[in-house]
């Protein structure tokens, strides 16, 4: 088995309310929809998220994927 691990860092709010409504992954999901389009024979064992950061801090998002 063999795990590939996406990282991003979001950026930090400018101020104490958010101007949007709108979350955004700032690409993290596009860049792993397209390694998942490169690696089209493996399978998905499984997969995890987890955040770190956030309010005063920037968030740290981490996606490990699981696959054989």
């Amino acid at each position: 088995m063999e795990v590939k691990i996406f990282t991003k860092i979001l950026r930090p709010k400018v101020g104490f309310l958010p101007k949007s409504d709108t979350a955004t992954d700032h690409g993290l999901e596009a860049e792993i929809n397209l390694w998942l389009a490169a690696k089209a024979d493996i399978e998905i064992q499984n997969i995890t998220q987890s955040q770190s950061g956030g309010s005063f801090q920037p968030s740290t998002i981490v996606v490990s994927v699981w696959y054989e």
